[in-house]
């Protein structure tokens, strides 16, 4: 039996990606460990997989900014302040025992940190894009108008850095923060999927989709949609919330109830009684309800984008972010649906990029083209096998029982 530590970063859409390659570790006799808040308890734990909590400060959270791009810039300094008391949290967990192998989301800034208290077996996931000479984020148009901002971010990000290297005797620097250099490199999405795919190699490998397990038992939401009626989820993630113009549009867009809604609210309230063919929820079962859904209107965060792949769902893309910009136009590229700016984004354009992607056989074609792609990436299993070749291979010094 092997000892694993799981650190992704505490928003769903970085925690999903690893349900399934954990669950998988456990059915194998080993045994899993989250490090994340207890909101997530029930999310995770299963026989083999336990969370030890953790709790955050929230004072520096990345949603007290209004504006979309700012609140992306400012998400990893959150997460690297978060990280200077979060990361006293983890080591006390651990109770003078380093685990066999640190999976660590490219963003959980303590995750990162935590290899360099404790050198060992590490491996590092991407629910997102991973740069080479042939492609890069950062290098990406889209990624312009953030730069101002990003100064911002790493002016919080460095002082924090400077106390948590002396406090830890560790020397990283804020950039290094974020540096994808791990021996493993799992990157959740399809190959054929990611710009220049086809140039990566090691360390990196392409895992199509890591669908997490599904909830058991009826949805009396799901259970209840008409058979006869066509169904589109609206879903714009949980780092950025839906707004009443978006609510209203939505709305508006099927006010003539030829389309059942399913509408995933977030934290947002809407100001308004929603028309009797707008189902909302806080959250949906988003794997389920992507089986019932002939039409996919979302924020294109990667991890909604590639379950949607997992099920052939034709995508409206409405992206809020610079990385969801660079996700939309693979989508429109690709020909796995249709992509609408939010800022001008009216009802009539919604409706029509709905039918429209809902309506196409080449669109369908498509998803099931990139649908065969995902999965000869592999899916949970195969991470699971690297990850366990991984943890039992590799036994550098300082790996094992090291002494916190």
């Amino acid at each position: 039996m092997a000892t694993f530590s799981f650190l992704p970063s505490p928003v769903p859409g970085h925690v999903n990606p690893t349900l399934a390659i954990a669950a998988e570790l456990a059915e194998r006799g080993h045994e899993v460990t989250y490090h994340l808040p207890e909101e997530y308890r029930a999310q995770v734990e299963r026989p083999g997989v336990r969370l030890s909590p953790i709790h955050l400060d929230m004072r520096q959270s990345y949603r007290r900014y209004a504006d979309h791009y700012t609140r992306f810039a400012m998400f990893p300094a959150w997460l690297t302040a978060e990280a200077e008391h979060v990361l006293p949290q983890v080591l006390k967990q651990l109770e003078g025992a380093r685990p066999d192998l640190i999976l660590y989301d490219m963003t959980c800034v303590w995750g990162r940190l935590l290899t360099k208290i404790l050198p060992g077996p590490a491996a590092l996931l991407l629910s997102s894009y991973v740069s080479n000479e042939h492609f890069s984020l950062m290098g990406n148009a889209h990624y312009a108008p953030l730069r101002e901002r990003l100064a911002d971010s790493f002016g919080v990000i460095t002082p924090v850095m400077e106390r948590v290297n002396r406090a830890h005797g560790i020397q990283e620097s804020p950039g290094g923060l974020f540096a994808r250099d791990e021996k493993v490199v799992l990157v959740v999405m399809p190959r054929a999927f990611h710009p220049a795919g086809d140039t990566f190699a090691d360390p990196v490998t392409f895992v199509g989709s890591c669908l997490r397990p599904e909830p058991a038992g009826p949805d009396p939401v799901l259970d209840g949609l008409d058979p006869g009626r066509r169904v589109v989820y609206v879903s714009i993630g949980t780092v950025h919330s839906l707004w009443d113009e978006m609510v209203q549009t939505v709305c508006a867009a099927f006010d003539d109830g030829s389309w059942q809604v399913l509408l995933s609210l977030g934290d947002h309230t809407p100001a308004s009684a929603l028309p009797a063919n707008v189902i909302a929820r806080p959250s949906m079962p988003q794997l389920r309800v992507l089986r019932a859904a002939d039409a996919f209107v979302t924020h294109g965060g990667t991890n909604s984008v590639v379950e949607a792949i997992a099920h052939e769902v034709p995508m409206v893309v409405v992206p809020m972010t610079p990385e969801q910009e660079v996700t939309a136009d693979q989508v429109s590229a690709l020909d796995l649906g249709v992509q609408l700016d939010h800022r001008t984004v009216t009802p009539a354009a919604l409706r029509s990029a709905v039918e429209k992607a809902a309506g196409s056989d080449e669109v369908r074609r498509a998803l099931r083209r990139m649908r065969a792609e995902q999965e000869a990436d592999g899916d949970h299993v195969a991470a699971a096998d690297l990850l366990e070749r991984t943890a039992a291979s590799s036994t550098p010094a300082g790996a094992g029982d090291r002494a916190l």
